[in-house]
């Protein structure tokens, strides 16, 4: 019997101890090699596909004697380790001090000698992660897992990459001119009267903006909460419009009605004698689109405080003889100071990052953000002012951030406890419910208007000239071929948003499982850098872009590789925060049952974990299709003739004076984004109603 056992217990310790080839260090060892010799260590400048047989064999590493072959030699010491005859953990120890240094000395050589890298170094640094996993897992760190060991490295990675070296790229060149260290220039820029005075613009109207943006907000969803019955779903629509809604396309429709040849000034300068016609560009024209843009993102922060009041606590009030203006002011408005605040920091850093608005109803009254356009598009090429502005934006954006995320974060404001009674909500006071009900007639009728003068201003010749109706402007867009007009600049959006989606939802949902199940120092870091791609402001993201990635080591500018990944970084928050909401519906107990049965992280994550995050997953894959499709200010600096995306096209379009195309183009972009999103809320409710049937069933 004792034979039989040892037998069995023998064949178990080799069956545990068969590793799968891919999981060992030889084989990525050997997948560096091969990439060393197949693959250009050096970048081409024309692509794989377009570039010589003399330039692809001059970027290949053993070509001649250079600094690449440098870069994958350390390798061999993965294959030298295990014959020191070293301990377990000093082994590990070993292999990650010699990965970090592998990893330290080919990113910092590239750089001191200027050498872009190539394609082989992405493997190769795929490979370095895979050593660093097996090396973690030896020391049990996060249990051994390696799947969530590789996963942490490689948001790590992405985060350095494409968040933190921009960023610190964007600070350092405003300190050098050229290839010169001069750092009085800083003080020699900002010096500058004109520079004074577009910092001071920016901040005025961004702090104007946020105000009345959270006025109108808080005035929407105090109506959607406290006043609708029937009619809360106009709360839902202009949740929506601002979200698919073009840049350039709100001020083109401001111009539309309030511009030069607006129907609205004529009709005022035919009835009442107005004569400033001009009164629309400036200060004026840029509040009024951006308020348009900016109060449905205040609703929808303020819609949600509002919905986790208690009713209760109004009750309390009213039994102890408040009236409901006392209600109101001494209870309800402090517990939203939370909200409010919230709302109106995030509307300040969206004006002060707006780029689209004021290009179109600017006039002379300069903001930062154009400004920054116009030192890398204008005339005189000025990266100096470019990345100095650039940085004073990002300084102010992350100041407000760090604020919101510090001091609001942290206070207490639980209204919610739990006891089960629930309570009715009480009536607003009367006076303030039909100043409410003013202000959303009015929005409404405004936003109609709007939104009818876009669709009616696309088919007609010339507006304030010919109104005669006309598809003329379609036929210039998509009647001239695929190769020609908006088709090029249509696939490439719908190519790029349709890659971006999806890679955004899974590091987010990867982000969201280790932040929020698993236990590590740095954890709060990790999400803090997370967040911080909503605190950069776009036309930062974009300047920081170009700086970072237009020569050694990563070289990849004018490339749609550029437009994804600033794309998937712009909108991760967006998939992580869905997943982490989603995630904190989902009992523990679920992940524990399944690693208990010897299921893998993976396999909990696939099997387990998404199936049940699947709604949540899907809006946030919408959420970040249509940003994608919509985004503008990121990617301007990005793009190129053969990478040209929609919102490009169209402020050329606004550039070259053709409103009518670029209103046009717009148009068909909103019905387009709107289809997508009502798609998905059909699927995603057909979803839950199809798990309210089953539940029943059971």
């Amino acid at each position: 019997m004792r034979p039989i056992i040892t037998l069995k217990i023998a064949r178990g310790c080799m069956n545990s101890a068969k590793i799968p080839f891919i999981q060992t260090a030889n084989f990525w060892i050997l997948l560096s090699a091969l990439a060393f010799l197949i693959l250009p260590s050096q970048a081409l400048d024309y692509g794989l596909l377009e570039s010589t047989a003399d330039e692809f064999y001059d970027a290949m590493g053993w070509s001649s004697l250079n600094l690449t072959m440098l870069w994958f030699l350390p390798l061999l010491g993965f294959l030298l380790t295990p014959r020191l005859g070293l301990s377990a953990t000093a082994q590990a120890k070993a292999e990650l001090g010699l990965v970090a240094f592998t990893t330290l000395f080919a990113f910092v050589s590239a750089t001191v000698y200027k050498v872009s890298m190539g394609y082989s170094v992405i493997i190769l640094l795929a490979s370095l992660t895979a050593l660093a996993t097996f090396a973690l897992a030896k020391l049990k760190i996060m249990q051994g897992d390696k799947f969530i060991i590789a996963s942490l490295l490689a948001i790590i990675l992405l985060i350095f990459f494409f968040i933190v070296y921009p960023t610190v790229a964007i600070l350092i060149s405003m300190f050098y001119d050229g290839d010169t260290f001069t750092p009085q220039q800083v003080l020699r820029i900002l010096s500058q009267s004109y520079i004074i005075r577009v910092i001071t613009n920016s901040l005025a109207l961004s702090g104007f903006v946020g105000v009345v943006s959270t006025i109108f907000g808080l005035a929407f969803a105090l109506y959607t909460t406290r006043i609708a019955k029937r009619t809360a779903f106009i709360g839902k629509i202009f949740s929506i419009l601002p979200i698919v809604t073009p840049p350039f396309v709100v001020g083109l429709g401001v111009t539309l009605m309030l511009g030069r040849s607006g129907y609205v000034t004529e009709f005022l300068s035919d009835n009442f004698g107005f004569t400033n016609q001009n009164w629309l560009y400036g200060f004026n024209g840029i509040a009024i689109a951006q308020i348009l843009a900016f109060a449905p993102i205040s609703f929808m922060i303020l819609d949600g405080a509002l919905k986790s009041i208690h009713p209760s606590i109004e009750e309390a009030s009213y039994t102890l003889r408040a009236n409901r203006y006392q209600t109101f002011y001494n209870i309800i408005f402090p517990l939203l100071r939370p909200a409010l605040a919230n709302s109106f920091l995030i509307v300040f850093v969206q004006s002060l990052a707006d780029f689209s608005n004021p290009l179109v109803l600017g006039g002379s009254f300069d903001v930062i953000a154009t400004q920054i356009y116009f030192y890398i598009a204008g005339s005189q090429l000025d990266y100096a002012s470019a990345s100095t502005l650039g940085s004073m934006l990002l300084i102010f954006s992350l100041l407000i951030f760090i604020v919101q995320y510090m001091w609001i974060g942290n206070r207490s404001y639980v209204t919610v406890s739990g006891k089960s009674y629930r309570g009715d909500v009480q009536d607003l006071p009367g006076g303030l419910k039909w100043t409410i009900i003013g202000m959303l007639a009015f929005w409404v009728i405004f936003n109609l208007a709007l939104y009818g003068s876009i669709f009616y201003g696309s088919f007609t010749v010339n507006w304030g000239v010919d109104y005669t109706l006309t598809t003329r402007n379609y036929q210039l867009m998509f009647g001239q071929g695929f190769s020609d007009g908006a088709w090029p600049s249509l696939l490439n959006t719908m190519l790029y948003a349709g890659i971006a989606a999806p890679l955004t939802a899974l590091f987010g949902l990867l982000i969201a499982y280790i932040v929020v199940r698993k236990d590590f120092q740095g954890k709060k870091t990790l999400e803090f850098l997370t967040m911080l791609c909503f605190a950069v402001p776009g036309t930062v993201a974009g300047v920081s872009y170009i700086l970072a990635f237009n020569n050694a080591p990563m070289y990849i500018t004018g490339t749609g590789v550029i437009i994804i990944i600033s794309m998937v970084m712009r909108d991760l928050p967006i998939g992580m925060r869905a997943a982490i909401a989603g995630l904190g519906q989902l009992d523990k107990s679920l992940d524990e049952a399944s690693l208990s049965l010897k299921g893998s992280s993976f396999k909990t994550i696939w099997y387990i974990v998404f199936p049940l995050l699947k709604p949540a997953l899907l809006s946030a894959l919408v959420t970040s299709f249509v940003r994608a499709m919509t985004t503008v200010s990121a990617i301007i600096f990005l793009v190129t003739a053969d990478t040209r995306v929609a919102t490009a096209y169209i402020l050329n379009r606004v550039e070259d004076g053709e409103y009518g195309v670029a209103i046009a183009y717009g148009s068909v972009l909103i019905i387009v984004m709107m289809a997508i999103i009502l798609f998905f809320d059909w699927i995603v409710g057909d979803t839950r109603i199809s798990r309210s049937k089953a539940k029943k069933m059971n």
